[in-house]
């Protein structure tokens, strides 16, 4: 006889140990596999997290560097500061945040299996049964990725639009103010997206993303940076790359008991590419969701996922911006004009709505640093 439990849970990235954590201290049994070795092998994010999810789910310091503003440059490399009173950014070590949140759901009751792949699964008329591990669930979860198996499997739906991402860790990098994250925009090296420089968690992390079909070339990159920091010293300590949903919240998110989470359910802003925040809050939000419709008698999970999940309707119509940004010459004039710098202090700085009352504050009254 199979082993039963109420919810699998495939892929133990933000998304689905948030939600593990949270079941299981509901009182669910739950089962989380990854084909990965172990929580944090491997991450595909620079593990930028925002106030509001430090608010809500506390991470232990050593885990963190706060970083308090925005330093914005143009493709010919001036710069701009953005910042907000008392708001602020936190690097992270992500392979520890992870391990950290893997940790969190075990003491809470789940169970974590990893080297554990997601192959096929079959639903009858109350359970899932994946047929490899001889298990079968009230609730079958796809929190596996980008190119999430689980949405493959049932016919739901799937990213098709992304961004492609690559990032170096280096130690000893010069000439750096590391009380800011550093943006640049260059539709040449980073079209559809930027290039970043974060101070991170005893390392330096310096990116590049863009649109798959124009592939993030990060020597060039960095060659370019050259004037402005000094790698002469610069130690390469680790690397990391991979897609990014880019296209918001997907259509079809669930069928009868198998529900999309996190970046399979293309639940990452369009525009900045943040997806930890909303992984996290979606998480905990569907194992209540889950909890209340197995105990109480609530809302199928099914019926809940697009009131559930943000729709980044006004980000989704920023992306076609930076799809279509203009060339370098433009881009140069277009960074210094006051609406443009007014619209990325909403959209670094307003998370609960790009167009909230704080937001258009901003807009009307924005406040920024001119730099060289």
């Amino acid at each position: 006889m199979s082993k039963q439990v109420d919810i699998v849970i495939v892929g133990a990235g933000f998304a689905g140990l948030a939600c593990a954590k949270k079941a299981a201290e509901l009182g669910l049994e739950v089962l989380v596999i990854d084909r990965k070795p172990h929580a944090g092998h491997s991450p595909h994010t620079t593990g930028i997290i925002v106030k509001e999810a430090l608010e809500t789910f506390p991470v232990p310091s050593h885990l963190l560097r706060k970083v308090e503003g925005i330093r914005l440059y143009s493709p010919g490399l001036k710069h701009f500061d953005l910042a907000s009173p008392g708001y602020y950014f936190m690097t992270t070590d992500t392979p520890g945040y992870l391990q950290y949140m893997a940790e969190l759901a075990e003491k809470a009751g789940a169970s974590i299996q990893f080297s554990c792949d997601f192959q096929t699964a079959s639903i009858t008329d109350s359970e899932v049964y994946l047929e490899n591990l001889d298990i079968s669930c009230k609730y079958l979860i796809g929190a596996d990725g980008a190119r999430s198996k689980v949405a493959q499997t049932f016919g739901l739906s799937s990213n098709s639009s992304f961004l492609l991402g690559v990032e170096a860790e280096y130690r000893n990098v010069g000439r750096l103010d590391e009380n800011r994250l550093h943006c640049f925009l260059d539709s040449e090296l980073a079209k559809g997206y930027i290039g970043w420089v974060a101070p991170g968690v005893n390392v330096v992390q310096v990116g590049v993303a863009c649109r798959p079909q124009y592939k993030p070339a990060l020597k060039p990159f960095m060659d370019k940076l050259s004037t402005i920091f000094d790698f002469s010293n610069a130690e390469l300590v680790g690397h990391r790359g991979g897609l990014i949903p880019a296209g918001g919240k997907l259509k079809r998110l669930a069928f009868d008991r198998v529900l999309l989470l996190g970046d399979a359910a293309g639940v990452v802003s369009p525009l900045t590419a943040g997806g930890i925040y909303p992984a996290l809050y979606t998480g905990h939000d569907l194992a209540e969701v889950i909890y209340q419709n197995l105990n109480h008698g609530g809302t199928a999970p099914a019926e809940c996922l697009h009131t559930l999940y943000p729709d980044y309707v006004w980000k989704a119509v920023l992306r076609l911006m930076l799809d279509y940004a203009p060339p370098n010459a433009v881009l140069n004039h277009v960074v210094f004009h006051p609406m443009f710098r007014a619209l990325a202090q909403t959209v670094f700085f307003h998370h609960k709505g790009l167009f909230s009352s704080a937001a258009w504050k901003d807009i009307l009254f924005p406040k920024t640093v001119m730099g060289s």
